[in-house]
């Protein structure tokens, strides 16, 4: 929706990453590109593995104006922050520089936010109004070629925080390992656990084969075997499968 979004109100072209992945090499004529994405767990990386692996394929980046927006659903500091800090440090690996570092808040999938310690706006429908002036904002920034506003300022309190992504490190990785049933003790990171995530994916007799699971996993994840999901264990953990199940 966001990406959309921002192409229509810039007179951009918007790609599905999944639809150009399987190239060898990724490139555009265009002057300016962006990167629209989710981020989560962004105290581990933050930057799905799919985006990573779309902007290693890219060439040509050197002199362009590069602008990204990540979506988040909880605190913008904790979730946006690191995440937009990894992905300047990965643009800058190919050649390339971060100039527009944007994020925008909408409902969380599952919608549980008893978890943040912080208050934060619950109403689907004022999230998705703010949103929507965000993204104005955003474009109006993206059409001139501008940067992040208050650079400095996210900088110092991203590095502020540090302390306490640490101390959440621990937990997440031991979460995302009970998630891809390995044992806790083990050394695998955020881009070994994350394909394995799907283990922890169960169905019920609800389930009528629908196929619509498979339909709309990015990664081709999942295949329809005896008219029942099987997954294949390279999940992106985007949740896809469980947000478009018909049958819940």
């Amino acid at each position: 929706m966001v990406a959309k979004a921002i192409a229509e109100r810039t007179e951009g072209k918007a790609t599905s990453i999944p639809s150009v992945l399987d190239r060898q090499r990724i490139s555009t004529d265009a002057d300016s590109v962006g990167i629209i994405f989710p981020c989560y767990l962004a105290q581990l990386y933050g930057i799905p593995l799919i985006v990573e692996a779309f902007i290693k394929k890219m060439e040509d980046l050197e002199g362009k104006y590069i602008f990204a927006v990540c979506t988040y659903g909880g605190f913008g500091p904790v979730n946006a922050l690191p995440t937009l800090k990894n992905l300047s440090r990965l643009i800058r690996s190919a050649n390339g520089k971060l100039s527009g570092a944007f994020s925008v808040r909408l409902p969380m999938n599952n919608l549980d936010y008893d978890h943040i310690p912080i208050p934060l706006e619950r109403d689907q429908e004022n999230i998705l109004k703010r949103a929507d002036r965000k993204i104005d904002s955003i474009c109006r920034r993206i059409l001139r070629g501008r940067g992040t506003r208050h650079a400095w300022i996210k900088s110092l309190t991203g590095f502020l925080l540090v302390p306490m992504y640490s101390l959440m490190r621990k937990y997440i990785e031991d979460s995302l390992k009970i998630a891809a049933k390995v044992e806790v003790g083990s050394a695998l990171g955020f881009h070994e656990l994350i394909p394995l995530t799907d283990k922890s994916i169960t169905i019920n007799d609800r389930c009528n084969g629908c196929g619509i699971c498979s339909a709309v996993c990015p990664v081709k994840n999942i295949e329809i075997s005896g008219g029942r999901p099987a997954w294949l264990h390279h999940c992106e953990m985007c949740l896809a499968c469980d947000e478009w199940c018909q049958e819940g």
